[in-house]
């Protein structure tokens, strides 16, 4: 596996300069998943406005909103793109079994690779993940809840017990804010395709750390 300064340029997505927050079928936290708060781990639909929330960058910030939605989707009425991926505990950080909408942006820290800031960091779809043993894509047999965290910028938020997952600055009308454009976030996901290979690396490295 090539993990060579080149090699992470050719995975980074292009954006241009004008790029709206990402929406649509996919992304967002299901109500039950917990975030780390100065109260503890809450579930993350209890949250409201004006909490705060645990972030890796910036210690602990407050919501500027929390977006909610209804998914009326059970069984095998789930698409089979969007089916939920389902982590099991220790898979990364997380120390609980969670359930991610399979576009939901993760933060993965792998040290043969550097994103263009030099930094050992990247952000991948929950759907990447499903290469890791014991992950695997699920239909929930129920209806289920999804929330949008919002804070003032774009933040990694601790949940399920550690591991790190995307929450963006604004979500548009719904959330009483006007949706956002401008400088790309320093936070840019990489496709499914090249989210894998990373996680691949990932492996690679935990083999290693075990054969040591």
């Amino acid at each position: 596996m090539d993990t060579s300064e080149n090699w992470w340029n050719d995975m980074v997505p292009r954006k241009s300069a004008v790029s709206p927050v990402y929406s649509g079928p996919g992304f967002g936290l299901f109500a039950d998943t917990p975030v780390a708060t100065p109260d503890g781990w809450i579930a993350a639909g209890e949250l409201e406005r004006g909490d705060e929330v645990l972030t890796f960058d910036a210690g602990f910030q407050p919501l500027s909103a929390v977006v909610r939605e209804e998914r009326i989707r059970a069984g095998t009425r789930w698409p089979e793109s969007l089916r939920p991926v389902r982590v099991p505990a220790g898979a990364l950080e997380n120390r609980e079994n969670v359930l991610m909408l399979p576009h939901q942006g993760i933060l993965l820290e792998i040290e043969d690779v550097a994103d263009p800031l030099g930094d050992p960091y990247a952000v991948i779809p929950a759907a990447a993940l499903e290469i890791l043993p014991g992950v695997e894509r699920v239909s929930p047999l129920t209806v289920q809840d999804i929330v949008f965290p919002v804070f003032a910028e774009d933040q990694m938020v601790f949940a399920a017990g550690g591991m790190l997952t995307f929450c963006q600055s604004h979500w548009g009308t719904r959330a009483g804010l006007m949706p956002r454009f401008g400088v790309a976030s320093n936070y840019n996901m990489l496709p499914v395709n090249s989210g894998k290979l990373l996680v691949e690396v990932l492996l690679t490295e935990f083999e290693g750390e075990a054969i040591a």
